[in-house]
């Protein structure tokens, strides 16, 4: 898997920049007509992980995605999440780090397709701004994918859901879908090796947006780790 996890890597640097290159035109178009080029560079990232490293995957509960904006909480183990979530939710964009505008190609194409981006070196400043913005893109018809634990977790970890998700479903005043996923199994945190497996990402039924401050949180958390635990 050392050798295959290598050329994996190699062939998805040579897709990312041949892809970034043929879609440069995309540039001069609204950011919405960019939404299917990055499927298809997805598509390839599947097929290279299927194909040099025997990674599968699947979506369960495609049905419980809904046709309006919503706010989507997902466990997070791996990249891979960042790719699937984006390619099978219809207009789902994230929050994530403004740093990562600074990867050479990903970085300009992230930021054409208008996602959210947060400077966490302002501080206050920069999560009111972050809301303003998050909240006209759910209004503006788009679904906000976020991770309630702020960072990636290995398989079987303690969770740990940061409190300042609370503060993002108050100012949504949206309903919120949960996604559990074992992605972590086959794309592991601190190392690039990558193992054979099959990913299953399962996307649950609705929260509904009434629950008390004190309730959301833990109600959310039971929800996604009773799930994950059950697909790990």
């Amino acid at each position: 898997m050392f050798a295959r996890s290598i050329l994996f890597y190699l062939l998805l640097g040579i897709w990312t920049i041949f892809m970034g290159i043929a879609c440069l035109p995309y540039f001069i178009l609204p950011f919405a007509y960019l939404r299917q080029p990055v499927k298809i560079w997805i598509s390839g990232i599947f097929l290279l992980l299927k194909n040099i490293c025997q990674i599968t995957h699947e979506l369960h509960g495609k049905e419980n995605i809904p046709l309006h904006s919503v706010l989507i909480a997902s466990k997070h183990q791996s990249a891979f999440e960042t790719f699937a979530l984006f390619y099978y939710i219809p207009n789902s964009i994230f929050i994530h780090k403004k740093q990562l505008f600074l990867i050479p190609i990903f970085g300009q194409y992230l930021k054409k397709i208008n996602m959210i981006s947060i400077d966490r070196q302002k501080g206050i400043s920069a999560i009111r701004s972050m809301m303003i913005n998050a909240k006209k893109k759910l209004n503006d018809g788009y679904s906000i994918i976020i991770f309630p634990e702020g960072t990636r977790k290995k398989p079987g970890d303690k969770p740990d859901y940061k409190s300042g998700f609370i503060a993002i479903y108050n100012e949504m005043k949206t309903k919120i879908l949960p996604v559990a996923l074992n992605s972590g199994n086959c794309w592991p945190k601190n190392t690039f090796i990558l193992k054979p497996g099959h990913i299953i990402i399962k996307i649950m039924p609705l929260i509904e947006e009434n629950l008390k401050k004190n309730e959301i949180l833990s109600n959310l958390q039971t929800v996604i780790e009773n799930e994950t635990n059950k697909i790990i």
